[in-house]
């Protein structure tokens, strides 16, 4: 208080201070006196007294030896401090001592230069390990590569390999993923082929790399290798093998002998487990629970993760370690239906503020559960920012199901330009790697697209683009099932039945763009969607299906076929809280005049954005041309105005009602018209023929017919185009 101008200190007060603030206290006010009061050369004397004097307190030292100009010793008390500050985890002073050390050797070096030439090095090197373990990888990697510059390559090979290590994890995490694998391999090149602890080290590191990126045949060479290199040095060289067995056991799962990589990652964590390495016991259990999922055993998986963010809370590591499963654990919970729950999980995660792979992960859950739940506004903001974080984080893993995202967004938002450039990069992404559970994936997204696409093109004949999709889409589904098969994982594991369910989604797709949809092959998908607990994939594809009998059926039978399905996905969106998903329904139900069971969790009652054109894949007409689905679209969006919600400040039953229109006809002179004269109407406004009419409201051309009549007479116009100007200047197709 008295430093801070803020009053004097008594001597019951000086009393009640600990005796190393009232040290630091007085040497503060020293050393002010000497600045204030003293001549030049008297204060560089006071200051080397100080520092003298200032045995156990190394940074205060090395700032009295800078202000007397003694650069060496202040140079060695800050290296001391930096020691002091690592071993109480005090990264960003560390960071501090050890940078005010290099900036006095630029400054000045001893004559004749250090003893050691190779000092300047490894002070880099420690900065560069602080800057990271401080959260600035890009520093560190400068750092990094400053130390490699001033090591000679002939005389320290073995110490320059072990650098280019380090780099390459430095510049994975600063998100120049080529760049780290460049120092990868670099690393590998330089340490000495023969068995020792570095040479497992650079090994198992690389193999780390390789996998994350879903290169697992080369990921398990180099796991093996690192194992075999470890073994051979013995116990000394047990926490490089525990990491390389890590690396191996994920590496497997993806491929023919899944429940072998199991037990390997049991292994691995509890090497690291026996040998206090906690860093790899999270590495371990992260990857247990991402092998859990893929062996369809997602229950297991989130309970998994769960104990590990007790574990990780328990070593005060909730922060990196607990967050990271925290990720892994709402994408399972989210599959499996329970959204809640996973939300629960990703804000929690969110709260730390966390950066880097914590943060893509925590993201990559939010987006989807805002692009599933609600596609609104927030969902296009948390979207922007993933795509901004993944130039940090660039590995398939979390690239592609960003695409992934963001293509599902584009689609809900009636965006089809958006969507077809979000699964071009995502499957340009995912072609790179061998991820056959991933690519099963990336490929469905692409014919669902595809399928959208020609259904547009079709309506504005656009001959070009239908062709361009469809031979697209046959190209993408054969390399797809190629790389499935390839894998050679037998069908009865969950990642393989999984991945077969993806594949028959994109074939179900193919079938629709051919003009072959069957109602039978949704109902086939939507069982096998249900038997691997995917209740939001079995919701959709029962509205697919309903789709598939009402484009099929004639009249009264495709809405008789398209009943049960309609109504199942319905339930399940209701129960899922999937707002944009119930919106297409119940707009599909409304076409249809199949009547919707009562329920407060409509799609009025869900937070879902603004109002976007429906993407319907089915009973899309023919004739219609641009402008009319323009038309269309800016009709849909002005539907209603959003009003003040009644539970919340946010305005949540206004923006929901943007999506579905008012509840209640707007007020005026409907001239007698019914419910579905009205939606005639709408569709003459449009200039659609009777055939279009009744293939978008699954009616005969007979029916639309005697529609058309009775609109005519209530109107009292002579004809089509009349009737059309009448309904427009008169508001009368407005939604009722």
């Amino acid at each position: 208080e008295a430093l801070d101008g803020e009053g004097p200190i008594d001597d019951a007060g000086v009393a009640a201070l600990p005796a190393e603030a009232v040290v630091g206290i007085r040497h503060e006010l020293i050393a002010r006196s000497i600045e204030a009061d003293l001549l030049p050369g008297q204060r560089r004397r006071h200051h080397a007294a100080l520092a003298e004097g200032l045995a156990e307190r190394p940074g205060s030292r090395a700032r009295h030896w800078l202000a007397a100009h003694e650069l060496q010793p202040a140079r060695a008390a800050a290296i001391e401090a930096a020691t002091v500050a690592e071993n109480i985890d005090s990264l960003a002073d560390a960071l501090a001592h050890l940078e005010l050390a290099l900036e006095i050797d630029d400054r000045a070096e001893p004559a004749g230069g250090p003893a050691d030439p190779a000092a300047p090095a490894s002070l880099l090197a420690r900065a560069g390990e602080a800057a990271f373990a401080d959260g600035r990888p890009a520093r560190a990697a400068a750092y990094a590569e400053s130390a490699i510059a001033r090591l000679d390559e002939r005389a320290d090979r073995l110490r320059m390999g072990l650098l280019f290590e380090r780099l390459g994890r430095y510049r994975r995490t600063a998100g120049d993923q080529d760049g780290s694998i460049l120092a990868h391999r670099r690393a590998v090149e330089l340490v000495p082929d023969r068995p020792s602890r570095e040479r497992a080290l650079v090994l198992a590191a690389l193999a780390q790399v390789r996998m994350l990126e879903g290169t697992f045949s080369e990921a398990e060479r180099l796991a093996g290798e690192a194992i075999g290199a470890a073994r051979a040095v013995g116990p000394e060289a047990l926490g490089e093998e525990g990491h390389a067995i890590c690396t191996l056991g994920i590496s497997r799962v993806w491929g023919e002998d899944p429940e072998g990589g199991m037990a390997l990652l049991l292994q691995a964590r509890t090497i690291a487990a026996e040998l206090g390495r906690f860093d790899d016991v999270f590495r371990a259990t992260a990857n247990l629970t991402t092998a859990l999922d893929l062996l369809g055993r997602k229950r297991e998986a989130v309970e998994v993760a769960r104990a590990g963010i007790e574990a990780a809370r328990r070593a005060g590591q909730e922060a990196v370690f607990g967050n990271f499963l925290r990720g892994n654990g709402a994408d399972s919970l989210f599959l499996l239906g329970d959204w809640a729950a996973s939300r629960e999980l990703v804000d929690t995660a969110l709260e730390w503020s966390p950066v880097g792979v914590n943060l893509v992960n925590a993201l990559s859950n939010l987006a989807v559960l805002e692009i599933e739940g609600r596609s609104g506004e927030a969902a296009g903001r948390v979207l922007g920012r993933l795509l901004l974080e993944l130039e940090t984080v660039p590995d398939a893993q979390e690239s592609v199901p960003t695409y992934q995202s963001a293509a599902s967004f584009a689609l809900w938002r009636g965006d089809l330009e958006d969507a077809r450039r979000a699964v071009s990069l995502g499957w340009g992404r995912v072609r790179e790697t061998e991820d056959w559970v991933l690519v099963a994936r990336m490929a469905a997204v692409v014919l669902e697209v595809d399928a959208a696409s020609i259904a547009d093109a079709r309506a504005g004949r656009e001959l070009a683009t239908v062709a361009a999709a469809r031979s697209r889409s046959a190209e993408v589904l054969a390399e797809a099932e190629a790389v499935v098969k390839g894998a050679g994982v037998a069908a009865s594991f969950g990642s393989r039945r999984e991945a077969d369910a993806h594949l028959a989604l994109a074939r179900a797709y193919r079938a629709r763009i051919e003009g072959r949809d069957e109602p039978v092959a949704w109902d086939s998908l939507a069982r096998t969607w249900e038997s691997l607990e995917r209740p939001y994939q079995v919701a959709r594809a029962r509205w697919r299906q309903a789709e598939s009998a009402l484009g099929a059926g004639d009249g009264r039978a495709g809405r008789i076929a398209a009943k049960a399905p309609l109504l199942e996905a319905v339930r399940l969106a209701r129960e899922l809280g999937a707002g944009p998903l119930l919106r297409e329904l119940e707009e599909l139900a409304g076409r249809a005049l199949i009547a919707l069971p009562e329920a407060a969790e409509s799609a009025v009652a869900i937070e879902v954005g603004v109002r976007a054109p429906a993407r319907s894949l089915v009973a899309v007409p023919v004739g219609a041309g641009r402008q009319s689905r323009e038309q269309v679209s800016a009709g849909r969006s002005e539907w209603a105005t959003p009003g003040p919600s009644a539970s919340s400040g946010d305005d949540r039953m206004g923006v929901a009602r943007a999506f579905v229109g008012p509840a209640e006809p707007p007020p005026g002179d409907t001239f007698g018209l019914s419910r579905r004269e009205r939606e005639v109407l709408v569709q003459l406004a449009l200039g659609r023929t009777n055939r279009e009419i009744g293939e978008r409201l699954f009616i005969s051309q007979k029916t639309v017919g005697v529609h058309v009549g009775n609109i005519l007479s209530k109107l009292a116009v002579s004809g089509r185009v009349e009737a059309a100007a009448v309904a427009i200047r008169l508001g009368l197709t407005d939604p009722a």
